[in-house]
């Protein structure tokens, strides 16, 4: 069992304890526990312990940080991850610990926990990849699936998520830079097009098959395909339109294989991209433009 302050006093020598010898007693109480109670128990009073940065140093020493890491990797009980990640929530604001932490593989366990349905959890997550975020691990830390764990976490009506609201912006600033393009291809069918008369009520017989005519496909349709790659894509989930100027320079019509691109040309707080539709065989550009975004705040 955990030990209480009358055993730790017994094993206490007469003249005191340092910080150093302390912790190690607590370390060596979790690995040789058996009671899950006292792993808990352990655990809280060494994620306690992280609050103080004069501990820093002993804690990785005597191999602290090491349990938190192994919890968070191998555990699936919440006590036992609640109090490995306030533990390494405490720690790595230090960078000392943050570099510890990263070399040690703790970063992708950690992006892990973005998962759990526990808000004490990710509220400590979500500080620690602030913290640990930097030019090494913002490839991994600022992907489009941990912006989007990120922003449904802030739906929470738990206001120690409203944190979120700050560090989503600080991650979705660096998950992009001017340059940056995505690109994707499609082919319309009339069935494609059928869909959106019906959506938009826009009967325009020149998007109809009336057996004359190639289709020409709506140019709110390829609007529509752009809209969709900034959205999803780049800059992403969040993104929201400021403004767009864009012209259609030929017609496009129904089976012409499209390759649709966007592109980010300024990244400030008004994002900037291009965007083009091509018919590749043929080299002809039907609609292009560019587009002033912003990512919300709230979504």
């Amino acid at each position: 069992m955990f030990s209480s302050k009358t055993q730790l006093q017994k094993r206490t020598p007469e003249n005191g304890t340092d910080r150093e010898s302390f912790l190690s007693l607590l370390v060596d109480e979790y690995l040789h526990s058996s009671s899950y109670d006292a792993k808990c128990q352990v655990l809280a009073n060494l994620a306690n312990f992280a609050y103080d940065p004069i501990n820093y140093q002993y804690i990785r020493d005597v191999g602290v940080l090491d349990i938190f890491l192994h919890v968070i990797k191998n555990e699936s009980s919440h006590q036992l991850l609640h109090f490995a990640s306030a533990g390494i929530c405490n720690l790595s604001c230090d960078p000392l610990n943050a570099e510890y932490i990263i070399t040690q593989s703790g970063l992708k366990p950690i992006i892990a926990l973005l998962k759990s349905s526990h808000d004490d959890i990710l509220a400590d997550t979500i500080t620690t990849l602030y913290y640990l975020n930097n030019n090494q691990t913002k490839a991994e830390i600022t992907t489009t699936e941990v912006i989007k764990h990120i922003r449904d976490i802030q739906k929470s009506n738990d206001k120690r998520l409203k944190i979120c609201k700050i560090h989503t912006t600080t991650f979705s600033n660096t998950a992009f830079k001017a340059g940056d393009k995505i690109r994707i291809q499609k082919t319309l069918t009339q069935k494609d097009l059928d869909a959106f008369s019906n959506l938009t009520s826009d009967h325009n017989y020149l998007h109809q098959n009336n057996g004359n005519k190639r289709p020409i496909v709506h140019g709110a349709l390829l609007n529509g395909l752009v809209a969709g790659l900034i959205g999803t894509h780049l800059p992403g989930p969040g993104t929201v339109l400021v403004s767009q100027t864009m012209k259609f320079p030929n017609k496009c019509f129904v089976g012409e294989k499209l390759t649709i691109s966007v592109e980010l040309v300024d990244v400030r707080k008004i994002l900037k991209v291009k965007f083009y539709c091509i018919v590749e065989e043929e080299k002809k550009v039907v609609f292009e433009g560019e587009a002033k975004l912003m990512l919300a705040k709230d979504c």
